[in-house]
């Protein structure tokens, strides 16, 4: 493994390499700060925290990358956390995970591929999980009230994206709009919101080449992102919840451990307008941690806990 970028344990604190903090002058250290500031809270009884993290193939297998995430997470405490490639990861594994962070209640999708999975604080009820027509599929459960939906949408195709979106929403169309839904994942899609963060020729020229290079990679229609798959769901009216609280542009990924600059923000976190008013605040979560464990920042989101 590359030490660059491989974490070093030295007397219980988690060590980053000297020259992956130096290039944090480069990124959106507002996030590093907001990031601080929201998990301060954490001991506040009156308030819902929800983490998703896509976790670069199951922490890459590896067990001091995975006490990391341990330590870290237990300190940070979200009430739920949602997985993306969980690979590897059995429902014991899962358990043990989640046991040494302090959560009592999991579910895992599915055992091969790049499985979703869930870890709360709080039972998870009526469990439904669906990999039919999709490339990696999506979990559903319910946890203190709310519905949480969490995918991992086709990594490759837009036009595959577009129907594993009509996939979700047939099943979220199912709940009444009167009940607290969230979706979450990496959806794979940069979303028509960031647009002009996107409209520019050097970005444009990262996605082009990467399509280029990648001949199975499609991104792009007629020359432009395609975004139509998250415009399905904010026409569906779903809330991109880090756009309600964050008007300058950040990237989800990739993190220092990529050394390519094809930035994108593709992991989300929507809410229904159900639950539009609870949203107390929202970040991508960018500490020494999440600089370097995988090649996605998580997200987090915060909510007025539910009466």
């Amino acid at each position: 493994m590359n030490l660059k970028i491989k974490c070093i344990f030295h007397f219980g604190f988690l060590l980053i390499p000297f020259a992956v903090l130096a290039q944090k002058s480069a990124t959106n250290l507002d996030s590093y700060k907001k990031t601080k500031l929201l998990f301060s809270a954490q001991k506040d009884a009156n308030l819902f925290k929800v983490l998703s993290y896509n976790v670069y193939e199951g922490f890459r297998k590896d067990s001091i990358y995975i006490k990391a995430f341990q330590k870290w997470v237990a300190e940070k405490s979200p009430d739920v956390v949602a997985f993306q490639e969980l690979n590897s990861m059995s429902k014991e594994k899962l358990v043990d995970l989640a046991k040494g962070a302090g959560y009592k209640y999991t579910v895992l999708q599915k055992r091969a591929g790049f499985p979703i999975a869930l870890m709360s604080k709080y039972p998870i009820t009526n469990v439904v999980k669906v990999t039919e027509g999709m490339q990696h599929g999506f979990l559903y459960g319910k946890i203190a009230g709310y519905h949480f939906f969490v995918t991992h949408l086709h990594p490759k195709d837009y036009q595959k994206r577009i129907v594993e979106v009509d996939t979700l929403l047939k099943y979220i169309n199912r709940i009444p709009k009167s009940e607290k839904i969230l979706l979450m994942g990496d959806f794979n899609n940069m979303s028509p919101l960031d647009k002009s963060d996107y409209d520019n020729v050097d970005k444009m020229n990262l996605v082009l080449n990467s399509e280029r290079n990648h001949p199975d990679i499609k991104t792009t229609n007629n020359g432009a992102i395609d975004y139509t798959a998250i415009q399905k769901l904010l026409d569906a009216g779903l809330v991109d919840s880090w756009r309600l609280f964050n008007t300058v542009y950040d990237k989800s990924a990739p993190t220092q451990l990529r050394q390519h600059k094809n930035y994108t923000r593709i992991d989300y976190i929507y809410l229904n307008e159900a639950l539009k008013a609870d949203a107390v605040d929202a970040t991508i979560v960018k500490d020494d941690l999440t600089d370097t464990l995988s090649d996605h920042y998580p997200m987090l989101l915060i909510l007025k806990k539910a009466k």
